[in-house]
């Protein structure tokens, strides 16, 4: 077992490294140039090549990459082009409500999916399974911005259920923050519990015609018990890798739903940068996601290494 989680943390280090020099360059390729953009044309050549110096926009760009790396590693993200400020506390401070939007669309994902795909693998061919596979059919063609103008129009405008948008801190107002955020996680919850349900579906209909069910079922078990007890055990493991991969899709869909419900989180810290071009911002926002991605498939492997011991010998 210490193999196998030493070869996956290399690899995901391998991946945050190769991310990095992605994203360095990537960030390089967006149309406009900060310092003028800064200086909006009001700098002298003077101002604007101190400007430059400061940032380390003068040196060569495999310079630039060296310093950059060599900056995280000393846990230092850089100043920001427009704020003037470091980024590091910036960031820090919208990590969080980042992750509690995750994490809430995380539980709502799960409490649609898992029930959906089991009522459809058990109704299999049935009306309740063609109802489940017509709403994920469509939740999948729906885009996530849409969705979340949808339930913005439905329950804030049309029904004044919930706000529409903003953020109030849950330390704060505990009551106030869950019903500023139920349509964030809906939003969140309905687009990524489509794909899963029908994957633990067809993982629970392979599960439920095994031997072992069909054996449960000869000693007397009743169906809900070898559904629970000996099909969703079995039938979770490919499910684990859709999860995880499905949270790491979250974290990008996560810009598209801050910006929809005014969020102040990591997504809209990137948005804003993007059309400032402030580099440093930019990168260390993206660096953010690609780290958390990286975190999270680990923490899948490893789940799934717990779960099938043969996965552990490979």
């Amino acid at each position: 077992m210490l193999r196998f989680v030493v070869s996956r943390l290399i690899g995901g280090l391998v991946t945050v490294a190769l991310g990095m020099v992605f994203v360095f360059f990537l960030v390089r390729l967006i149309p406009g140039d900060p310092i003028g953009l800064l200086l909006e044309q009001a700098g002298s050549p003077e101002t604007e090549m101190a400007l430059r110096r400061l940032y380390g926009l003068d040196q060569p760009l495999p310079m630039q990459l060296a310093n950059w790396f060599g900056a995280v590693v000393q846990g230092d993200l850089g100043v920001g082009i427009i704020s003037r400020q470091p980024v590091l506390p910036e960031v820090l401070a919208r990590i969080p409500r980042t992750l509690y939007l995750m994490a809430g669309g995380v539980v709502v994902t799960l409490l649609i999916a898992i029930p959906m795909g089991i009522v459809a693998a058990v109704n299999h061919r049935r009306w309740q399974d063609g109802a489940a596979m017509t709403v994920t059919t469509l939740l999948l063609a729906i885009p996530q911005f849409f969705l979340g103008i949808l339930v913005i129009i439905l329950f804030a405008v049309t029904l004044h259920w919930l706000p529409a948008t903003g953020y109030i801190n849950p330390t704060t107002d505990p009551g106030g923050s869950l019903r500023s955020m139920i349509l964030p996680w809906l939003t969140i919850g309905l687009t990524a519990s489509a794909f899963i349900s029908r994957v633990l579906r067809s993982s629970m209909l392979d599960a439920l015609g095994q031997d072992y069910t069909r054996t449960a079922r000869s000693h007397g078990l009743s169906e809900p018990q070898v559904n629970i007890r000996h099909a969703l055990p079995n039938a979770a493991l490919p499910a684990v890798t859709v999860i995880g991969l499905q949270i790491g899709h979250l974290l990008g869909g996560a810009i598209v739903v801050e910006k929809v419900f005014s969020y102040p989180g990591m997504g809209s810290l990137i948005v804003n940068s993007i059309t400032q071009r402030d580099y440093p911002t930019i990168q260390a926002s993206i660096l953010f996601f690609i780290v958390a991605f990286v975190i999270v498939n680990f923490l899948t492997d490893i789940s799934y290494g717990l779960l099938d011991p043969r996965v552990r010998r490979r």
